[in-house]
């Protein structure tokens, strides 16, 4: 449901419901529910063109009495506004209101004073100020209270059932529905199956039964997500904050997926960002959007990363780790880091990171295969002329920017200009000066290109012979003026094969030659790296396996991927080898996927 059907949902409730029995709202921990009762909820349903109700709103969290909750109950009532005394002066005029029995008898017995000493008046201003005519009493955290779940269900019957007020209880049901699964042996076709069922424990039972009489209907919240990030941030008032509406969303695809579930951390996170701009404000440091932008994705994504792995370690001797954010492009900054663990803040821990990731983004893919110019480019077998002129022109003129376009698209823009060039006999005199852009700006960065990038090759099948000699020609261009050597060619031993992996797969493979990927891909050094992919990083070798023709494979390649397959098949077997089922389970594919392949290949 979105929130405009919740907030409908929940006002015909409080107007025109019955039933005598409460409403749930139920949800996974740090969702949004509490955000969106108090920030929308409660503001709608108070608005004078939806009746004006009141929400009064509870935490039962560490509550151990029902008489407590009467209590929260009353002096919450006390923070509302009073009516105007024209409306309240009589006892009479208390006729047509809801005044809770349960409340008012809950208060009495936990204030703990003897009702025969109080006189009428006194007695009648306190009965008065229970007043819950269309109010909706919001308790929270039923998860979570100390208060037997039977005798808090009875508390809120009596209240609804007895004396007709309106309750929303918001909470996280699947802490009280503890159960196991029990396997049932069937017969289905002869052979023998197994069925899975849920056997709810018996406290589970007990609340079941009793849910059955107190409320009517469960609501599953499902934040909006974008109109809750964009809330919170507004909730801030922070000039620097508000530019970042919309970017908080799920990351790239990366090694490490960080997905936003929990908005108690985006809070967290956006005080601290917040923070950090206001201190970098006051001592005057210049610094760009993106190092802004950088501050807070690297926050949330941390935070919510934590929340699986209270242990995660900042990268010894580094000013940025992706890792811990989970996006390449917004690395978690060290002093931000610090920050969130030790409150400490310096001057010169910011200006150091800036320098720093004003250098590390040079290497970073941005934009991925999103980038509209790149995905002319890359998609030259379906595009038109006009459009392929028109990208290249776009491109030659961002060059001119080294961090605009990441070097790591460089091969595979020489690659798809020359297929271009020498098999479409495109005639663009731009192709060559872009060629040229791209050597100058390699030039001199072969250390740090050599760690976050494979090495410069043809990924793309250029058939024009004369195309494959010019390629060739370029690439030992780039490798002196990346300043490579036979050592630093021969650094492939240290190269992060799964990001590789995750690059020819995100891409359309048919765009490339499998078959020339697969000579070029040291299977045997791969190996070494498996243990530490994940099942996204195996997956995805499986589908560029998948994709070879083997009948076009050498002899030697053939060779190299059979041995492969025995040796990644003995990681299975490995007790010093940490894998878990899923990722054996990816290994097994592989291993049948090239058996699959190479069956009936003679070598």
């Amino acid at each position: 449901m979105s929130y405009d059907e919740m907030n409908s949902f929940i006002l015909n409730y409080i107007e025109n419901d019955i039933t005598g029995r409460a409403i749930m709202l139920t949800g996974e921990w740090g969702s949004g529910k509490s955000y969106y009762v108090k920030n929308n909820l409660k503001s709608f349903l108070e608005d004078k063109d939806n009746g004006k109700h009141k929400c009064v709103i509870v935490s039962l969290y560490g509550l151990s009495d029902t008489s407590e909750i009467s209590k929260a109950i009353y002096m919450e009532l006390r923070t509302i506004k009073k009516s105007p005394s024209t409306e309240t002066g009589s006892t009479a005029k208390v006729v047509g209101k809801i005044v809770s029995k349960t409340v008012f008898n809950g208060l009495v017995s936990k204030i703990g004073f003897d009702i025969g000493n109080i006189n009428d008046d006194d007695l009648q201003k306190v009965y008065e100020s229970v007043d819950l005519e269309g109010k909706l009493i919001v308790f929270e955290d039923i998860e979570r209270t100390q208060i037997d779940i039977i005798e808090l269900l009875g508390y809120i019957n009596n209240m609804c059932e007895n004396d007709g007020v309106k309750v929303l209880l918001v909470t996280n049901e699947s802490e009280l529905l503890q159960f196991h699964l029990k396997g049932i042996k069937k017969q289905e076709y002869g052979r023998e199956k197994t069925e899975y069922i849920k056997v709810y424990s018996e406290d589970a039972q007990k609340y079941l039964k009793a849910k059955e009489k107190s409320i009517s209907d469960t609501l599953q919240f499902s934040a909006n997500f974008q109109e809750t990030i964009d809330s919170i941030i507004d909730g801030f008032e922070n000039e620097d904050l508000n530019c970042f509406k919309g970017v908080l969303t799920t990351p790239r695809r990366s090694l490490y997926r960080t997905d936003i579930t929990n908005y108690r951390e985006v809070i967290v996170a956006c005080q601290k960002a917040c923070d950090i701009y206001n201190f970098i404000k006051t001592h005057s440091i210049t610094f760009d959007s993106e190092f802004k932008k950088c501050i807070l994705i690297g926050l949330v994504n941390y935070l919510q990363k934590r929340l699986d792995d209270y242990d995660l370690k900042f990268k010894a001797n580094a000013l940025l780790d992706p890792d811990l954010s989970g996006d390449s492009v917004y690395p978690l900054m060290r002093f931000c880091y610090d920050y969130y663990h030790s409150q400490v803040i310096t001057q010169e821990a910011i200006m150091k990171t800036i320098a720093e990731y004003s250098d590390y983004i040079i290497y970073v893919d941005k934009t991925g295969y999103d980038d509209k110019d790149l995905k002319v480019l890359y998609s030259l077998y379906i595009s038109t002329e006009e459009a392929l002129n028109t990208a290249i022109q776009n491109i030659y003129n961002r060059l001119d920017d080294i961090s605009d376009i990441s070097l790591k698209h460089y091969d595979r823009i020489i690659n798809s200009l020359l297929i271009l060039k020498y098999d479409a006999l495109l005639n663009n005199d731009k192709i060559d000066e872009i060629i040229e852009k791209i050597i100058n700006n390699l030039k001199g960065r072969g250390a740090k290109f050599n760690r976050t990038h494979h090495l410069f090759s043809s990924t793309l099948d250029i058939q024009d012979a004369d195309g494959t000699k010019k390629f060739k020609e370029i690439q030992n261009k780039v490798f002196e003026s990346l300043n490579y050597t036979p050592d630093s060619i021969a650094m492939m031993d240290s190269m992060n094969y799964a990001e590789i992996i995750a690059k020819i797969s995100n891409d359309n493979i048919r765009q490339y030659n499998p078959e020339k990927i697969m000579e070029r891909i040291p299977l045997d050094k791969i190996i070494e790296q498996i243990p530490d992919f994940t099942a996204e990083t195996l997956d995805d070798l499986r589908h560029i396996l998948s994709a070879i023709d083997y009948n076009k494979l050498s002899e030697e390649t053939l060779t190299s991927i059979k041995q492969f397959k025995d040796d990644i098949s003995s990681l299975l077997t490995k007790e010093d080898i940490d894998l878990d089922c899923i990722k054996k389970l990816q290994i097994r594919w592989i291993c049948d996927a090239i058996n699959r392949n190479t069956e009936g290949i003679s070598e």
